[in-house]
């Protein structure tokens, strides 16, 4: 994982939320605090938005990424939901933002999906090796060289040719719990062959 969250990163997902909801919360202050219990708060201080993350949190190289931009967005749904609907708190009208942008629509921090990411996460870190030109065995399709591994976090995934049998685009996650992963290799004719690695 090993991700650090700095003004400048929070500040890019703030834009990317810009840009898809017209608003201009990447302008507004960013401030930082130790809390352990608060991870982030949107708040309006005599008319002075601002935002305010907690670098207990942010700064944990350990903290899954997934759960870092969904405190970002939550957060963001609240500014989106002032600037709008003039409303706060966790609202009907909140969730509604929250959908809007991906965040999960949930009032409090929830430690099952930290959990969850952190074990994705894991499993990521053993099947880290797999890139363009491995192979994989597929039981259905069987042989298959992939031309392309992408995504983030429980969405990666590998773009597979399987030959005869087409190309696919099969999820990370999927592939560790029903293929095998093989290296590629040549014989003596340079014939590509493989050789068994899990």
């Amino acid at each position: 994982m090993r991700n650090i969250w700095d003004e400048k990163r929070i500040r890019t997902e703030l834009a990317r939320l810009d840009a898809r909801t017209g608003l201009r919360g990447a302008g507004l202050p960013v401030r930082f605090g130790n809390a352990r219990c608060t991870l982030g708060v949107f708040s309006v201080r005599e008319d002075q938005p601002y935002f305010r993350f907690s670098n207990w949190w942010f700064q944990n190289p350990d903290w899954p990424e997934e759960c870092a931009l969904d405190v970002i967005r939550h957060e963001y749904a609240h500014y989106m939901d002032w600037q709008l609907y003039g409303g706060s708190g966790h609202g009907t009208t909140w969730k509604q933002c929250c959908v809007m942008i991906g965040a999960a629509p949930v009032r409090l921090y929830q430690q099952e999906r930290e959990e969850y990411y952190r074990d994705i996460h894991r499993q990521e870190e053993e099947w880290g090796s797999l890139r363009a030109g491995d192979l994989v065995r597929h039981p259905k399709f069987d042989l298959g060289k992939i031309r392309e591994v992408g995504g983030e976090g429980p969405n990666r995934y590998a773009v597979i040719d399987f030959g005869v049998n087409g190309i696919r685009k099969l999820n990370l996650k999927w592939i560790r719990e029903n293929c095998v992963s093989e290296r590629e290799g040549r014989d003596r004719d340079g014939n590509i062959c493989g050789h068994i690695t899990g």
